[in-house]
């Protein structure tokens, strides 16, 4: 509620990744019953974050009834070699790529919405724009 007070157009929910995983631990998927109390809560949208190739993560995430499932590059990937198929969700996902040619085969696997962003958590907008602008003008 605080984000959307403040002005928020969406809620990510996470779980703590970058702090998990800069600990040596395995950054999973938020709890299905935290994303709902957040659905219920407010009335922005709110994405449900999974691993990268974990089709389980995303599959639960996809029952909960949220806005986006976004398959979170900051999680721990469950594959490097593989994305989940996006196409056999309940509901749209949204990846982050900035290169062409990664966001036109996550667009082939289903995606919705290509993300594009700087560094997790500086708020770097020169990336973000050289990321755009890669992926709208070549």
């Amino acid at each position: 509620m605080i984000a959307e007070k403040a002005g928020a157009r969406a809620v990510m929910r996470g779980a703590g990744s970058g702090q998990i995983r800069a600990e040596g631990g395995v950054a999973r998927m938020a709890s299905p019953r935290k994303i709902r109390e957040i659905m219920a809560a407010v009335s922005i949208p709110v994405d449900g974050q999974v691993r990268i190739g974990h089709f389980a993560e995303a599959q639960i995430t996809s029952r909960t009834g949220r806005d986006y499932i976004d398959e979170y590059e900051v999680l721990t990937p469950a594959t490097k070699a593989h994305h989940v198929d996006k196409a056999r969700l309940q509901g749209p996902v949204r990846v982050r790529r900035a290169q062409s040619g990664e966001a036109l085969r996550r667009i082939a696997e289903g995606a919705a919405m290509i993300r594009t962003k700087g560094e997790a958590g500086t708020g770097e907008c020169p990336r973000r724009e050289a990321h755009a602008a890669r992926l709208c003008w070549r």
